[in-house]
């Protein structure tokens, strides 16, 4: 344990190696080590923000969305989902 825990001391973190076999400094990004619920929540991030930023629409020409499956060892569709995306905020600087 260090003296002072709760106080910010960069010096702590720059003895060591974290690549290599030194176990004492485990960061998010080691190697194989990622931190896969960082991940998990980045893609419900971006998912989140794309349903929010777009109305979604079928492409003209489409009236009805196809359902059937696909077997396999996954289920999925036969055929791919094809939607639009149409700009719902009122700011495009949004966007960028």
């Amino acid at each position: 344990m260090w003296k002072d825990p709760l106080e910010f001391k960069p010096e702590r973190w720059s003895y060591g190696d974290a690549a290599g076999s030194e176990f004492s400094y485990f960061p998010f990004g080691s190697g194989r080590r990622i931190y896969p619920p960082l991940a998990e929540r980045m893609v419900l991030y971006s998912l989140a923000s794309l349903l929010h930023s777009f109305d979604w629409k079928m492409p003209q020409g489409i009236t009805k969305m196809d359902l059937s499956e696909k077997f396999g060892i996954v289920l999925k569709k036969a055929k791919p989902l094809v939607l639009m995306p149409v700009p719902r905020l009122s700011n495009p600087e949004l966007y960028s």
